[in-house]
């Protein structure tokens, strides 16, 4: 399964994906990008916020489902999605 692949099936339900933490202990992570399942966008000023930070390519940001917040993992530390091995 590619990054593409899971990208697309993020943004269609809710996904299990498998992967490394830094720590090197391996998580399970329950998680979305569909807009039904994500939390309503907050209603600040965007022009108020400061900026978080820049967009890394090789992070993927997504909304833990369990824990009902935000959660970010490295492509290159995913095993499995759904069970199924992942590969670049």
């Amino acid at each position: 399964m590619a990054r593409s692949d899971v990208i697309d099936l993020l943004k269609r339900e809710i996904v299990d994906i498998e992967f490394k933490k830094l720590s090197g202990d391996i998580r399970v992570l329950t998680c979305t990008l569909n807009p039904a399942s994500l939390p309503p966008a907050r209603t600040e000023d965007p022009l108020s916020q400061k900026k978080v930070r820049e967009i890394n390519e090789e992070v993927c940001a997504v909304f833990d489902t369990i824990n009902q917040g935000w959660r970010s993992f490295r492509w290159d530390h995913v095993i499995s999605v759904n069970g199924e091995a992942y590969s670049e």
